[in-house]
């Protein structure tokens, strides 16, 4: 494992340190738990996102013969740690941006690397994630969304659910059978579907934060051309398998925790808890899962810095983020004591209860993007070689 960095790469750093200086305006800059209360603001997120593709940076891991810059996976996760450090916000079009326009350089037409991922890139094309359903989440392979042809066209029905920005998206790329009599994990295609056309309906999920980022897809006769099938009409699991390659955490998530729990030590001193032992050991337990989970990430750096791809181990990385952060936020509302039961939202909440928000949002955080269950037993069987359960 490489724990330090080249003069090279510390280089590129105060570059990407510097850019950010002149071009985030401090007031755009986060200081909620992982941004979340971004989620609305989509005006300033649309607006950063077009600066930082005039600033070449959404295409700083793509090879040089498309436009990018060639950055090895070192000079990436430079750029997210730095832009996690600075606060920077989200950007509205994420999901296109870091799981479908990389997606379409690998497996997409011509035509739809022409049509598409520019304007995936500056924010001009907004697309969301059409994957999970009511009755298949994390065991993605029971999707029920048909796909069936009909006059020369893909016809659609079927329901998507937990969409993330489905509300102000233009189009989504979405599985969907294509051969009901197929195996599972064969027979599904990868569409991208126009969502403004008749027979699409989004509906808004209330959520306990009060935020309503997800939304549930109504697909009724929804109607897709041949040129909007990525790959054959078989291939889907095969890409969205693709696409899950991109969904990797990394030094950003490590950034955010570390300054998380500096945060929470100050709010720990501030309340007075710092008297009582058992938090004060709890306070550092996130200390060091914090610190295990940078070497984590420096490990899966370095297997990457070597071209490897990522594999089954990536199962540990994100089942460790996600349960620690559970704990630490469970800690900072023990903190707050009796005011940590206040809506975030109420008068008396502290620090605008944003760790009353992050606790809520650490709930799901266990759940999305594959359970712990289904991580632990990915772990159990790819990584430790167990027996399968019965």
């Amino acid at each position: 494992m490489d724990l330090g960095f080249t003069p090279e790469e510390e280089t590129f750093r105060q570059e990407v340190q510097a850019w950010l200086q002149a071009n985030l305006p401090k007031a755009w800059r986060q200081d909620g738990k992982g941004g979340y209360r971004d989620e609305e603001d989509t005006d300033l997120q649309r607006e950063w996102q077009r600066k930082l593709y005039e600033g070449g940076w959404l295409k700083l891991g793509w090879p040089k013969e498309v436009g990018g810059r060639g950055a090895t996976p070192v000079m990436q996760a430079i750029y997210q740690e730095e832009m996690a450090r600075a606060g920077a916000p989200g950007i509205l079009g994420r999901l296109g941006v870091t799981l479908l326009a990389p997606t379409l350089v690998a497996h997409g037409t011509d035509w739809q690397k022409e049509t598409y991922v520019e304007k995936i890139l500056s924010g001009e094309l907004i697309f969301c994630q059409g994957f999970s359903e009511p009755n298949a989440g994390s065991d993605l392979a029971g999707l029920r969304t048909r796909a069936e042809r009909r006059d020369g066209k893909w016809v659609l029905d079927g329901q998507k659910t937990w969409s993330s920005g489905a509300h102000y998206s233009d189009k989504s790329f979405l599985l969907a059978r294509t051969d009901s009599a197929a195996e599972p994990h064969k027979g599904i295609g990868f569409f991208l579907v126009d969502m403004h056309q008749p027979g699409v309906e989004v509906r808004r999920i209330k959520q306990m934060t009060g935020g309503g980022e997800f939304g549930e897809i109504f697909l009724s006769g929804a109607e897709v051309e041949d040129r909007d099938l990525v790959g054959q009409p078989g291939d889907g699991w095969k890409i969205a398998m693709t696409v899950f390659g991109f969904e990797r955490g990394g030094l950003a998530q490590a950034a955010r925790f570390e300054q998380a729990v500096d945060e929470l030590a100050a709010l720990a001193r501030a309340r007075g808890a710092g008297a009582d032992p058992t938090m004060r050991q709890r306070i550092a337990q996130a200390r060091i899962e914090a610190h295990v989970f940078r070497l984590i990430g420096l490990r899966n750096l370095t297997r990457a810095q070597h071209g490897n791809a990522p594999g089954p181990e990536a199962s540990m990385t994100k089942l460790f983020w996600s349960e620690m952060d559970k704990r630490l936020q469970e800690t900072a509302v023990g903190v707050e004591g009796m005011y940590g039961a206040l809506a975030p939202d109420s008068d008396g909440a502290i620090e605008d209860g944003r760790w009353q928000y992050g606790w809520m949002w650490s709930q799901a955080e266990t759940i999305y993007a594959g359970s712990s269950e289904i991580q632990r037993n990915i772990i159990a069987e790819r990584v430790l070689g167990l027996p399968r359960g019965r």
